[in-house]
């Protein structure tokens, strides 16, 4: 139940403004739209032979919008940690927090889930926008043969975000820092060109990130590949989303351990 009312709070913070949530879903669609854009033009087209022989999607717009819309779901973990912690240091409430009766990781992964909740909703209203607006073909079945996927995909961007909420409790405000990895991050994980095309020193750091794999994953579905033909990509998403998690947690007890005997200093 503790977990739920955090959920809950976050929720009813952010839906309690309409205009916070029009512009984020304006946000979302304009950065859709001029990423899209540049690239058929680009490209030349919608359509291109070079990008459908090295991934097999080679409509860009279709290509483009799921790595978009997990791009933007990878981030949300990272944004809830970095962006929640330091809110509730900003108002004091953190440490009124820790001495509750509830966990501070329980705490965190329910900040977490409540941005992942609120992501989904946005980024739902994005998808759709993009598949009326570039006429993407998609069915009930792909989404559904999606959701598997999906739900291991944000169990690995949860312990891959849990690594930055124990940084920020050491270090208090890493969010400039958290911005230009996510951005970084959008390049090296092929959210709107392939990772084939950059060097393999970039290609080996890209593939240490799940995003890298859960976009493959996605795009495999689109154009109908079954589950057994992307064993492999999900085996690796396993195994990334156990050393994350393992690594995240290791390091978020050390940070709250260490804080409690120092504080949290405010903010």
């Amino acid at each position: 139940m503790s977990l739920l009312a955090v959920i809950e709070k976050e929720l009813r913070m952010f839906f309690r403004y309409p205009l916070r949530v029009i512009s984020v879903t304006l946000i979302g669609i304009v950065f859709l739209l001029q990423f899209v854009f540049f690239g058929e033009a680009v490209l030349g087209g919608r359509y291109s032979q070079i990008l459908a022989s090295s991934t097999g999607l080679g409509d860009y717009p279709t290509y483009a919008l799921i790595g978009y819309i997990l791009w933007w779901l990878f981030a949300s973990p990272m944004e809830a940690y970095v962006w929640g912690v330091r809110r509730e240091l900003q108002r004091g409430t953190l440490e009124t927090n820790v001495l509750a009766p509830i966990r501070m990781i329980k705490f965190l992964i329910g900040l977490s889930l409540g941005w992942i909740l609120i992501d989904n909703v946005l980024m739902g209203i994005v998808f759709i926008f993009g598949v009326i607006v570039f006429k993407i073909p998609v069915s009930f079945i792909i989404i559904l043969k999606a959701v598997p996927i999906l739900i291991l995909s944000f169990i690995a961007f949860l312990g891959f975000g849990m690594i930055f909420a124990g940084l920020v409790m050491l270090f208090k405000h890493i969010g400039p820092l958290t911005q230009i990895f996510e951005f970084g991050v959008m390049f090296l994980s092929g959210v709107f060109f392939p990772t084939t095309v950059m060097p393999k020193t970039v290609q080996a750091i890209g593939n240490a990130i799940p995003l890298t794999h859960a976009i493959e994953a996605i795009r495999g579905i689109f154009i109908g590949k079954s589950y057994a033909e992307l064993i492999p990509t999900i085996e690796i998403l396993l195994v990334l989303t156990f050393f994350y998690w393992l690594i995240s947690y290791a390091l978020f007890k050390y940070a709250e351990k260490l804080t409690r005997v120092i504080g949290y200093g405010g903010y």
